[in-house]
Formats: structure tokens, C-alpha cells, sequence
């Protein structure tokens, strides 16, 4: 586990934003393709809030950079569109990855919604089923979506 690593709102440290930006779009090509660099960090500044939905959370060490983030947002997610709001994105810089990082951005978004009084938060993943179970979400249905089939997780939170 990172002694150092803190999770921020990432309106609170809004200097993350172009790292993330190429971090997301680097992890996740498919998604992102042609999409500059640019339209991706003004996506993040919209999802910079404090007190509504869409936020966003980043980890950083003890020195402000970056070592992770995610999301919550209300928006659909088709292949389960009757669901939400979800934590999206959530994404651990590779050098970082197997410290608890992600386990601390899990925490802190379900904290957040709790402060929103959301009563439950979903996440869909192929690759981080794992993590999401040690965090105590409860993953209760499959979708494929874009030729990958995603675990949906659900985590009761009020």
C-alpha cells in the first residue's frame, strides 16, 4: 500500500488533468481513438465538481502527482441503460498498480456518493473483476458490450 498517496477531488487539483487525459487515452485506445488529447482534458474539467454529479477523483503521492482516478457519473451506459449512477474510469498509472491505489479510489468515490446521498453506485469492468470484489462490491450480471463481455458490480451505498 502507498503510505503516501492521498485521493483528492479532482477539482481540488485540477493540474492533474492533462496527465490523466493522456493516461486515459493511452490505457483505452479503442474507446478514445481519434479523440484529440485536448477534448479529453475538457471532459475532465466538466466532471471537476465538488458538491453535484459528475466528479471526479484523483490519487496523488505525496508530492501532488498523479498515480491514479475515476469517476462517478450519472450518464447511460447502454447495454444497461435502467442503472447509475457509475464509477467510471477508474485507472491506476502502471508503475503504481498493486499498492492499493485503486482500492482507495474505490473507497473514496463510494464515500462522495454517500456525502450525495446516492443510494448505490454500479461499475462495469472485464479487467479489474478482482478488485471490485475485494472492495465488497457485489458483481451480479454480465453484458457484452463493444466485443467484451463486463462484469456489472453494484455497490449499496445509503
Amino acid at each position: 500500500m502507498t503510505e503516501t498517496c492521498s485521493v483528492h477531488l479532482l477539482a481540488d487539483v485540477p493540474d492533474c488533468i492533462p496527465t490523466i487525459a493522456n493516461w486515459y487515452k493511452g490505457e483505452w485506445p479503442a474507446w478514445f481513438g481519434d479523440t484529440p488529447v485536448e477534448e479529453i482534458e475538457a471532459d475532465f474539467r466538466t466532471v471537476a465538481n465538488r458538491d453535484c454529479l459528475p466528479l471526479a477523483l484523483a490519487a496523488c503521492d505525496s508530492d501532488g502527482r498523479p498515480l491514479g482516478a475515476c469517476s462517478v457519473r450519472n450518464d447511460v451506459f447502454e447495454p444497461y441503460s435502467h442503472a447509475g449512477p457509475w464509477l467510471r474510469g477508474l485507472y491506476v498509472h502502471t508503475p503504481f498498480r498493486g499498492q492499493g491505489i485503486a482500492q482507495q479510489l474505490i473507497r473514496a468515490a463510494s464515500d462522495h456518493a454517500a456525502r450525495l446521498q446516492l443510494p448505490r453506485l454500479y461499475a462495469a469492468t472485464h479487467s479489474a473483476i478482482a478488485t471490485f470484489e475485494r472492495a465488497g462490491w457485489l458483481g451480479f450480471d454480465q453484458v457484452r458490450h463493444e466485443g467484451q463481455l463486463l462484469t456489472i458490480f453494484a455497490k449499496r451505498i445509503g
